[in-house]
């Protein structure tokens, strides 16, 4: 016969309903958190696209080292976008703002140079009172047509909060050219608003 103590049984017993109930309780914070904020959204997630065609003098620009084109104003009002969706709301409920997509197409160039001659690029976004922050990044590049970058999931909702924003834009050469490029740059920017 076991010698089973009463007292022990009820301590294993309490501390496994213990464990139990305290997961339980996990569970339904972090569901009543998503819920919480999905009816909070006064919108629903949308997008806020740019695009602008850029000069890209290749002349400069050296194989080791990046060169910067000049500043790229975007100037995106996201009050009067947000206004758009609902006029209810405004910057002020803005919750969210990152980068979704961005990439690089070519448009012409003077001497028929393609993208494939850009073998590195970053993208960094500037607003006023903020740190020039890295947004997004494309290395080792062979198409001739497009650059695709990588971006980064990261908040910008402070770049965002006046409509004085803007790019810049920074390339690596694969060979050493003598040409200028045109290019499309093509971004969204994935906006979530709140009460």
């Amino acid at each position: 016969m076991i010698n089973v103590r009463p007292k022990n049984i009820k301590i294993y017993v309490m501390k496994k309903l213990s464990l139990i109930f305290g997961l339980f309780a996990m569970l339904i914070v972090s569901s009543c958190r998503d819920i919480v904020n999905t009816v909070l959204d006064a919108l629903p997630p949308f997008d806020v696209p740019f695009s602008t065609n850029v000069p890209v003098p290749l002349a400069a620009v050296s194989t080791t080292t990046y060169t910067r084109t000049p500043e790229i104003p975007m100037n995106i009002n996201l009050d009067a976008k947000i206004k758009e969706n609902n006029p209810n709301y405004s910057i002020n409920n803005l919750k969210s703002v990152k980068l979704s997509t961005l990439k690089v197409d070519f448009v012409s160039s003077t001497l028929d140079t393609r993208l494939n001659a850009i073998r590195n690029a970053r993208i960094y976004v500037k607003a006023p009172n903020q740190p020039e922050r890295l947004i997004a990044t494309a290395y080792d590049n062979t198409n001739p047509d497009t650059i695709t970058f990588t971006v980064v999931d990261e908040e910008l909702i402070n770049y965002f909060r006046t409509n004085e924003n803007s790019l810049i834009f920074e390339v690596m050469a694969s060979t050493p050219t003598a040409d200028q490029l045109t290019v499309r740059i093509s971004s969204g920017f994935k906006i979530r608003v709140q009460l």
